[in-house]
């Protein structure tokens, strides 16, 4: 009879797997650069799938082409992919505790927010569309956004860091 109990289990041991697994816990929280860097390359797959799709980040389809515009593009030639340099191009770095991801290319703006373009150097802007000649004071090029954060990009950082957590915990 131990303190007046009659029956007992005891369990003896060290602490040591708990200490570690709370240490790498307490590692990853510090220094999260690892689980960023693999959250970057998941963004970006999403975003490039987002382009693939021809959808923004809420679902909807890209604003579709000028008629004639699309008239002198190959058939089928989706939306924000007609070189591929967009899509392809798309990065992501960590800058401190952030992460960070999208596109360098000039034009990459334009496509995400939309612009009106006007001349710079010459009275009007000349170009050819549909076999014909254009001459315009300004162009509107349409917001096809590409880049967010969704719900679904959400779910998708939350299970990145559960397999670093159950990493963490495994040792």
């Amino acid at each position: 009879m131990i303190g007046g109990v009659v029956a007992l289990i005891k369990i003896t041991g060290t602490t040591n797997k708990i200490s570690g697994a709370l240490s790498r816990l307490q590692t990853l929280g510090k220094e999260p650069q690892e689980f960023l860097a693999a959250l970057g390359l998941e963004m970006v797959d999403r975003t490039r799938q987002r382009i693939d799709d021809g959808v923004t980040p809420e679902g909807t389809p890209f604003a579709p082409l000028n008629p004639l515009y699309a008239s002198g593009k190959p058939s089928g030639d989706p939306i924000l992919k007609r070189s591929g340099s967009l899509r392809n191009e798309l990065t992501s770095t960590i800058q401190g505790n952030s992460l960070v991801w999208g596109s360098n290319r000039i034009y990459a703006a334009v496509h995400q927010f939309g612009a009106i373009i006007k001349p710079v150097k010459a009275p009007a802007l000349v170009f050819r569309m549909g076999g014909d000649l254009f001459k315009r004071q300004s162009v509107t090029i349409p917001a096809r956004p590409y880049l967010g954060f969704t719900h679904e990009d959400r779910q998708a950082a939350v299970d990145t860091l559960e397999t670093f957590f159950r990493r963490c915990m495994g040792g």
